[in-house]
């Protein structure tokens, strides 16, 4: 049997694997021509910018990371000891912006309660302890439908509050491909 901490390491490794899927498509790498190669200027730069990409991908990740990690652990405090998730004190909350505070919150508890679902069923691997929480494709198409729901009204209520150029671009990539990712997932997992 699986333990505990060991479900959550699965759990974890699984949104990383996600996070860095989402991440090369969202921040995807220049492509490199032919030549390039011929004029060292243009390759140097291409270089630059190519690491510019990997080094924001990393801090994407890490911070796509962090509330779902925060809401992993609470599901984790709830399994072993029974004690209610404390969202209120959840660090990525308290500097958001008013207007996002709700979703978040909406979004926090979505996750805490799927990661415990997860953690209380039985596995040895992710995809068997997505079969055992959900039992069939439809019930897990309908969690990601709601996952999708809860992030993507999240991101609305940031949107505005968001500066720099592309926002909407990049904030309708990500839904867009994380749908994608989470269809074809749900697809191997009861292929």
């Amino acid at each position: 049997m699986t333990s505990l901490l060991e479900k959550r390491d699965l759990i974890l490794e699984n949104e990383r694997r996600f996070a860095d899927l989402l991440g090369r498509e969202v921040l995807a790498t220049p492509k490199m021509n032919i030549w390039m190669i011929l004029i060292p200027f243009i390759l140097i730069y291409h270089i630059y910018q190519a690491r510019r990409v990997a080094d924001g991908r990393k801090v994407f990740i890490r911070n796509y990371l962090r509330s779902r990690e925060r809401a992993l652990e609470e599901g984790l405090r709830f399994v072993e000891k029974g004690t209610a998730p404390v969202i209120e004190t959840m660090p990525d909350g308290s500097d958001l912006p008013e207007p996002a505070r709700k979703p978040f919150r909406e979004f926090i508890i979505f996750l805490t309660g799927h990661y415990k679902d997860l953690l209380r069923s039985d596995g040895t691997d992710m995809e068997s302890l997505i079969r055992s929480t959900y039992k069939n494709r439809m019930n897990y198409l309908l969690f990601l439908q709601r996952l999708n729901q809860a992030e993507k009204a999240l991101n609305e209520a940031l949107r505005p509050h968001i500066t720099g150029a592309g926002v909407d671009e990049v904030l309708e990539t990500m839904e867009t491909v994380s749908q994608r990712l989470r269809r074809e997932y749900a697809s191997a997992v009861f292929a």
